[in-house]
């Protein structure tokens, strides 16, 4: 008997059934389809229900959907969502400029970007060169001298020989 039980479809599965399948028997699973059948033959709740869906269903297909004059020919004209564009492809035209001359500070503003990052760089690192240090406290008179120095004049990079 647990069996026949275990084999057979409860009124609940069944409307379950009705609401994902439709009334339309062809349109069940097999497996369920028989199971339905026998919950329709023993439960005159479960015919009741099945016929109150295809009443519902016929009124359902009455109904007819309204027509939209140009509908189509509305939405064939519509124009279609800009394309996203790959990230390197975005870059490189940010970085081009223009034909505005005003557009060469983005070429500009990319190349110093390197120096900025050294300055920073160096802000947060001492790079072995300590406060502390006794030679610190003349550096900015040895930068000093060496910016007044004339390299010009010198004989760097020249060839010296012997003759």
């Amino acid at each position: 008997m647990k069996r026949r039980q275990a084999e057979t479809m409860n009124l609940e599965e069944f409307t379950h059934l009705l609401d994902v399948r439709g009334c339309e028997r062809a349109a069940w699973p097999a497996r369920e389809r028989e199971h339905a059948e026998v919950l329709l033959r023993e439960s005159a709740e479960a015919r009741d229900l099945l016929q109150s869906q295809q009443r519902m269903e016929g009124l359902l297909d009455r109904i007819e959907a309204p027509e939209f004059a140009g509908l189509e020919a509305r939405v064939m004209r519509q124009p279609l969502p800009a394309r996203t564009r790959a990230l390197a492809d975005r870059i490189v035209d940010w970085l081009t400029p223009g034909n505005t001359p005003l557009a060469w500070w983005r070429p500009a503003f990319a190349a110093c970007l390197p120096v900025a990052f050294g300055i920073a760089l160096s802000g947060w690192f001492s790079f072995g060169v300590d406060a502390q240090d006794p030679g610190y406290a003349y550096w900015d008179q040895e930068l000093y001298l060496l910016s007044l120095y004339e390299y010009a004049d010198s004989e760097i990079g020249t060839e010296t020989g012997n003759e």
